[in-house]
Order: structure tokens, then sequence, then C-alpha cells
């Protein structure tokens, strides 16, 4: 892993701060002098009106400080077109957050898929490097409340089943916005395989558990894959999550 060119390394949130006062602990520090000078930089109001609408809700496991990470790649990548995907949607809160801030940005609805087993991890799925992992974890989920959540977005689309076989299915896209949060070392390897040729210059890809101990085999894929393929600029966004761009 020591081989990889990581080119950002912002403070990592403690975890009491994660959901406590989201206010404080996303006000990073900055220099002293733009301290002085009141210029601390916090997020918009827009951006904690929808984040409090699927973290307090439980629609999701991801915090504010993930979803900021969204909330910034929308606003990056306006210009870029593009399809949405995201693989591991759980409980859709994600998928909405995603899926709204476009809305909001762009002031129209962009393509988007969404992929999950509403079933948990496929037993097919787990390897020797998923470890804390077992067929059947994450099942605590349910396809019609997720797709009554989304239903509001015409351009999105439901994807039951294990990624791995309905990719293939999919018609031919290119992709603005990725979003794999499998915990896995197979269908994180799949997803980088299948979307990396289909990203548009200035994509980008966000792989949640990057860093977490307990999903060794998203590290593992990740590292294996960017050992063979040039494609992408890499930024540690020290939330779990690893950030790759599309040259």
């Amino acid at each position: 892993m020591s081989d990889i060119d990581i080119k950002t390394r912002a403070p990592r949130v403690p975890k009491e701060r994660r959901s406590r006062d989201p206010e404080r602990w996303i006000a990073r520090p900055v220099e002293k002098s733009r301290r002085k000078a009141g210029l601390e930089f916090r997020p918009d109001p827009a951006f904690f009106a929808l984040a409090d609408r699927v973290v307090r809700t439980k629609r999701t496991l991801l915090g504010y400080d993930r979803l900021y990470v969204f909330w910034q790649a929308v606003r990056n990548l306006v210009d870029v077109p593009g399809a949405v995907a995201e693989i591991g949607s759980y409980r859709g809160g994600s998928a909405f957050f995603i899926a709204t801030a476009f809305r909001e940005r762009l002031g129209e609805e962009v393509s988007m898929h969404v992929f999950d087993t509403f079933k948990g991890h496929p037993p097919a799925a787990i390897t020797a490097h998923d470890t804390f992992h077992a067929a059947g974890h994450f099942s605590s989920t349910n396809v019609k409340k997720v797709a009554a959540l989304l239903s509001e977005f015409q351009q999105l689309q439901i994807h039951k089943g294990d990624v791995s076989a309905e990719l293939p299915r999919l018609a031919e896209s290119m992709y603005r916005l990725v979003h794999i949060d499998t915990d896995l070392y197979q269908p994180t390897r799949v997803c980088l395989d299948y979307f990396t040729p289909r990203m548009s210059p200035r994509g980008v890809v966000v792989l949640d558990d990057y860093a977490s101990s307990k999903c060794p085999g998203v590290a593992r894929a990740v590292v294996e894959f960017l050992e063979q393929h040039d494609a992408y600029d890499v930024w540690d966004m020290r939330t779990e999550q690893l950030l790759l761009v599309k040259r």
C-alpha cells in the first residue's frame, strides 16, 4: 500500500465529534491567518438541511463527514457528463442524498443506478480477504421501502441482486460519479473493473470503508487495482473513504 500516491491527508475526525454537533467537526483547522480574519471554513446550511434528513432518520450508516465528501463531489461534477451509480445502497439514504444534491445543484435530475442485493452480502461474494464479514450481513433493509424513499426521482433505477450479475445487463453509458460501498473484496474489484473504462474524464469514484479495519478486502482490492492501472489521481479523504479522480 505504500506505493500508492495519496494526494491529501486531512485531519481524521474524532469519533465523538462525528454525530454530535456536526458544524463543530466539519469546521476543520485552517491557517492561523485565516482564523484571525474570521475566514474559518464552514459548509453552507443547505448541506446540513439535506444531510440531517438522511442521518437523523437512520436511512444511511454514513455520517456527516462522509456525506460532505459527496456534497463537494457533486459541486465539482456539474460540468462533467455522465450518469451516477451507487453500489451497496442499504436503506437508500446515501442514494437519496446524492440524487437530491445533484438536483439542487443542476436544477434537474441526473440518470442514476442504485444497486443492492437487499438481502445482505451474497455467499459467493465472501472471500478470505473479508475476515469480519459473513453472508447475509446488512440484510436489515427492504427494497420496497428504499423504492418508496427514492420514488420522487424519475431518472433513478434500482437494481436488486448481486452486482456481479447486474452490471453486465446495463446499457452502455459513461459515468461522472460512482459510489462503491460493498465492504468486500470481490464486488469492489468487479466494480472498479467495470466502471473505470466508463468513467468520464474528471469523473469521481468514492470507495467507502477503504481505511476501515473491518473491511480489509476493500483496501486489498483497491491496491491491487491501482497497481495494475494508472487511470486515476488518488485522494485519501481521512473519512475512511478513498476518492479516485479519472485522468
